[in-house]
């Protein structure tokens, strides 16, 4: 089966742009989040950037991205997207390219085991509501500017 995720599915509330090169990451992320979020999900950054998309709330981008492209990316993502609350997108929060991810200006991290509330969650704090302590979250918050 596969999963026309290159559409919006929601017309109201914050935008999320998803860029991840693997379609099993993107599908199950576009499907976790478009429930409650307007999505837009792309397998590269070239596809993302051509798209109509041109303000989103909040960017999440697979760590193969910066391994593939360099971590330059994140400055042109804030740049040609008005400074949108970055999500990095990674297996483990111990991959070298996190740490170097969240100081070039990604705001997060969404690491596996990555489940409906984790990410759901995750997305809630980068748009601005208050830490849930319920139980534990798979994001790693740095900065909320």
């Amino acid at each position: 089966m596969r999963f026309d995720t290159e559409t919006c599915t929601r017309s109201d509330g914050p935008s999320i742009l998803l860029i991840e090169p693997e379609q099993v990451v993107r599908s199950a992320l576009d499907y976790i989040l478009r429930e409650r979020y307007q999505t837009h999900a792309f397998a590269s950054v070239d596809d993302a950037m051509t798209s109509p998309m041109n303000t989103p709330d909040v960017v999440l981008i697979g760590i193969a991205i910066l391994r593939d492209r360099g971590e330059a990316i994140l400055d042109e993502l804030i740049k040609v997207f008005a400074s949108p609350k970055i999500l990095l997108v990674a297996e483990r929060n111990s991959d070298p390219l996190v740490q170097t991810g969240l100081e070039r200006g990604a705001h997060g991290v969404i690491s596996n085991p990555i489940s409906f509330s984790s990410v759901c969650e995750a997305v809630r704090i980068a748009l601005g509501a208050p830490v849930s302590h319920d139980g534990p979250s798979r994001l790693i918050p740095v900065r909320l500017d």
